[in-house]
């Protein structure tokens, strides 16, 4: 028996190279047959006694674990491999025999068919060797091949690029017979794995970078191919084959970015770079790659987005030559926590004096709030505090003060009691209406009584008011002076008036009138025995 194997084994090995292009070997694990291991990968199970010829078995029963078994990849169980959608987000559609219908997360999809994504749209897909494809927005492929073989893991893939742009990220295939393709008209790239991105312009040109790994470029019409290293990339025409490599821009800078944000819309800036005027700024989930939120391409170092739900997220930001070829990567995790929105404060105005006491607080209400967090200090460090309201339902509060400068800043509650964060730093100062003057001794002479009082600051006016009673109901005089002094005619006084006076700022603000005075006007003898009476008279 062993020498009949050895004859055939012999035999195998002198047309075996022949017949059969490459093995795939498999590791013998504990408690394998020959019979067994046919069974699980070959076409042909019955096949089993040439896996016995070709690999010298002596017992096909009794196998030894550790030891390795050549299996031609001819013999191999082969079928259809699927694609399943893993995420999506916006408008993808998939053509099916020219139905259209809307792709979702979980669906599979199998060989020949079309999907298409549209603007600000995207899908990732998982492949049968676990390797993915990030479809971008406005793109368009078709899954042209999709074969594995048995349960090998071997698996050959092939896209078909019409338009747009995708991301690879392939598993390593040091399998045989595995195989991983994007055909566009105009370049072919293929890899064993790797993380690479192919893109199609309007007109059919073409451009690939290699992130990691290596590619195989070519044209789609043959001709010379050329092989992409990590940090590389291409162009090419429908009409030749793929240009020199040329090596991918740097990664820009992000570690002068906030890893915080409170407040939208979402903005990033980062240094520019010499002769870089586009860039891909990317969002994507903190835990997944395949999980991707935000994609455009700027005109300057900044990306700006208006909406994003609250989470931990990762930035991706690369450079974008004048051919279309992108750079390499920079990332940044950040968290975002905008969510409720902070309330726009209503009044007073930002800067605003105020004169009176207490101030009213106010702010717009956002919708989805339940209430609202209201911090006032006199300090833009808000410690201390001066009030710390936790639970307030209105959007209004009432803040009693003094003469000094203030901040303000307001948060919102979610309904689930979550609160969000601050608004911006609001400023007032209170200032005091102006003190009442001190009027001086009245003076009285033939012709008229004669008041005045201290020169106030500048711009300061004044209200005078004369009164036949000490309530003010009969006026005798009322009037806006703008001179420390007023002059009433004789005729004009009764034998008794009340006198009051209050100052006006500049801004029209005015202060308490001064406590009234009685001033006794004798009537019936001669100037020089005239009798003045000032009397301080409180209400």
């Amino acid at each position: 028996m062993k020498y009949a194997l050895l004859c055939a084994q012999l035999i195998f090995s002198l047309f075996a190279p022949s017949l059969f292009a490459a093995d795939w070997i498999y590791a013998i694990r504990p408690g394998d047959t020959l019979s067994g291991i046919a069974h699980h990968y070959l076409k042909k199970p019955g096949d089993w006694a040439q896996l016995q010829v070709l690999n010298a078995v002596e017992d096909p029963r009794r196998l030894i674990p550790g030891t390795s078994l050549r299996i031609p990849v001819v013999w191999l169980r082969q079928g259809a491999a699927i694609a399943t959608a893993i995420h999506v987000r916006g408008e993808v559609v998939r053509v099916s025999s020219g139905d259209e219908t809307p792709l979702q997360a979980g669906d599979e999809l199998n060989a020949g068919e079309v999907l298409r994504t549209g603007a600000d749209s995207n899908a990732s897909l998982r492949f049968f060797d676990g390797s993915r494809l990030l479809v971008a927005a406005n793109t368009r492929i078709t899954l042209a091949r999709m074969r594995q073989y048995g349960n090998t893991g071997m698996a050959e893939t092939t896209i078909r690029l019409h338009e747009g742009n995708v991301d690879s990220r392939v598993n390593r295939q040091q399998f045989p017979a595995a195989r991983y393709r994007v055909e566009s008209q105009a370049m072919n790239l293929g890899v064993r794995g790797t993380v690479f991105r192919v893109g199609v312009a309007p007109g059919g040109v073409a451009h690939g970078e290699v992130v990691a790994g290596r590619v195989l470029a070519e044209g789609a019409r043959g001709g010379k191919a050329i092989g992409l290293d990590a940090g590389y990339g291409t162009v090419a025409s429908v009409r030749g084959g793929p240009s020199a490599a040329v090596a991918l821009a740097h990664p820009p800078v992000l570690s002068g970015l906030p890893e915080r944000i409170e407040r939208l819309p979402l903005q990033f800036v980062w240094p520019a770079a010499d002769g870089v005027f586009r860039w891909r700024a990317q969002v994507f989930s903190e835990r997944s790659d395949d999980v991707l939120l935000l994609d455009d391409i700027f005109t300057g170092p900044v990306a700006s987005w208006p909406e994003l739900r609250d989470g931990r997220y990762r930035l991706r930001v690369r450079a974008v030559s004048d051919d279309g070829v992108e750079g390499l990567d920079a990332e940044h995790v950040f968290v975002l926590a905008a969510h409720p929105e902070a309330p726009l404060a209503l009044g007073p105005n930002e800067g605003a004096v105020v004169r009176s006491s207490p101030v009213t607080l106010r702010w717009a209400r956002p919708l989805g709030v339940s209430g609202y967090r209201l911090q006032v200090a006199d300090n833009a460090g808000f410690d201390p505090l001066l009030v710390d309201q936790t639970d307030l339902t209105s959007n209004e509060f009432q803040v009693p003060v003094v003469a000094g400068n203030y901040y303000w800043r307001v948060a919102s509650h979610a309904d689930d009691g979550r609160q969000g964060p601050f608004s911006l730093v609001h400023r007032f100062s209170q200032l005091p209406p102006p003190a009442s003057p001190d009027l001086a001794a009245p003076e009285l002479d033939d012709d008229a009584l004669l008041l005045r009082w201290p020169q106030g600051t500048a711009g300061q006016t004044y209200r005078l008011q004369i009164s036949g009673d000490a309530d003010f109901n009969t006026l005798i005089v009322d009037e806006q002076l703008f001179e420390p002094g007023f002059r009433l005619a004789r005729e004009s006084l009764s034998t008794s008036v009340f006198v009051r006076l209050q100052a006006i700022d500049p801004g029209g603000v005015a202060g308490p009138f001064s406590r009234p005075q009685q001033i006794e006007v004798p009537s019936s003898l001669p100037s020089w025995l005239l009798l003045l009476v000032p009397l301080m008279f409180a209400l």
